[in-house]
């Protein structure tokens, strides 16, 4: 191996070696996944002796072994409590058992109970407990969006302390719940939908506080919050949404300076945050309501891509062509993020939007493989039957 030119060169020859050893942790861990598609960093605290004596090397190892163990934990215990579409549930200390979702697409989040299980009521039953005057407008013709800022102490205030998380420093400092939103369940009818917007922070043991918001909803037909994403043209909330991402990165960012701000600082901004988030959730529902109803249906017309199938299909290569191993269905992959679902008989069943990024979690998580030769075959012999028979 040819010796560096360089101290620069030794150093950079050393920095490779060590991203990649971080790159193979993060692939083994049995939460690595987690991790996929980010842009995170990890800190190190790494101590290099000036003279090599005695047994540095081993002893510098297994100092950078544990430092790297130990700040790859951290970074997955904030992942860990951070699950879009779920809450985290203090009792089972995870983002993924039975009781992080709400059971229905009209519910909020409504706190824990002492035992650290989470609770969700239906949006007006919500609004009501909290003496909202405004509840009446839910079920007005048009129904108008209503947006309810709640504070942290007031969703974790029955918790006993046997059940806050204190290895995660999980933290609610408050939530937007927010209803109606309207989208269409499996059969195309549109169905109300309560979102829960919720301010998050974990700080493990000598870590850094990291800041996310976190949205809870279930999607109308019974189905996962991912799913919306794929199914919706465009998302109402994406717009408050990035605003509020964006103030939550510059408190994040505010806590590494040489003087961070005082803790009652940042609690009275991320409350400034939550307040701020409600009024353009509902200003935006008022100016969408302004359209015409000729003009919105117009608008959802063109985005959604389902008239560009047949032309989608008849140009895809076989690599474009997925196998959806929940519903069995054939996905036709198209331009422009189209995406289109077959059924075995060779009948369109929807077309939607999936971003290369949407596309990639799926065939991670084992949902969309490479459809086999003899399932394109099949699919191909049905839709050639399908095609004539609509022209006849």
């Amino acid at each position: 191996m040819r010796e560096p030119e360089s101290r620069d060169d030794a150093l950079s020859a050393a920095l490779r070696l060590l991203a990649k050893e971080v790159r193979r942790r993060v692939l083994r861990h049995s939460q690595g996944h987690l991790l996929s598609g980010g842009n995170e960093t990890l800190k190190l605290d790494l101590r290099l002796p000036t003279a090599a004596r005695g047994k540095w090397l081993e002893q510098t190892v297994g100092e950078a072994s544990v430092a790297l163990d130990e700040a790859l934990r951290q970074l997955l215990l904030h992942r860990t409590v951070f699950q879009p579409g779920s809450v985290y549930c203090l009792r089972c200390r995870s983002a993924r058992c039975e009781h992080t979702q709400p059971a229905q697409s009209t519910e909020v989040f409504a706190g824990y109970s002492p035992s650290g299980v989470p609770l969700f009521l239906e949006h007006g039953q919500w609004l009501l407990e909290q003496k909202d005057p405004r509840v009446d407008q839910l079920y007005h013709k048009p129904p108008r969006l209503l947006a309810r800022v709640t504070l942290g102490n007031d969703l974790t205030g029955r918790l006993l302390p046997a059940f806050r998380d204190l290895d995660s420093g999980y933290h609610i400092h408050g939530q937007v719940a927010a209803g109606w939103f309207r989208f269409p369940d499996a059969n195309r009818i549109d169905q109300p939908l309560a979102l829960t917007f919720q301010v998050v922070s974990s700080q493990p043991a000598k870590g850094p506080k990291r800041f996310g918001l976190n949205l809870i909803g279930r999607v109308p037909g019974d189905e996962p919050l991912e799913t919306l994403f794929d199914r919706a043209g465009e998302l109402p909330w994406a717009a408050a949404a990035e605003w509020a991402q964006g103030v939550l990165r510059q408190v994040e960012r505010s806590l590494t300076r040489k003087q961070p701000p005082a803790d009652e600082s940042i609690d009275k901004r991320l409350e400034g945050l939550l307040n701020g988030l409600a009024r353009r959730l509902e200003r935006e529902r008022r100016a969408r309501e302004r359209r015409t109803t000729h003009g919105h249906q117009r608008h959802r017309e063109k985005d959604r891509p389902t008239w560009k199938a047949q032309a989608d299909l008849a140009a895809a290569r076989e690599e474009e062509l997925l196998f959806d191993t929940r519903r069995e269905t054939l996905v036709v992959l198209g331009e422009r993020g189209r995406a289109h679902v077959f059924n075995q008989a060779g009948k369109l069943v929807t077309s939607i939007r999936c971003s290369p990024l949407s596309v990639e979690r799926r065939r991670k998580n084992g949902i969309w493989r490479q459809a086999t030769s003899a399932e394109i075959e099949a699919f191909k012999q049905h839709a050639s039957v399908e095609t004539r028979a609509h022209r006849d």
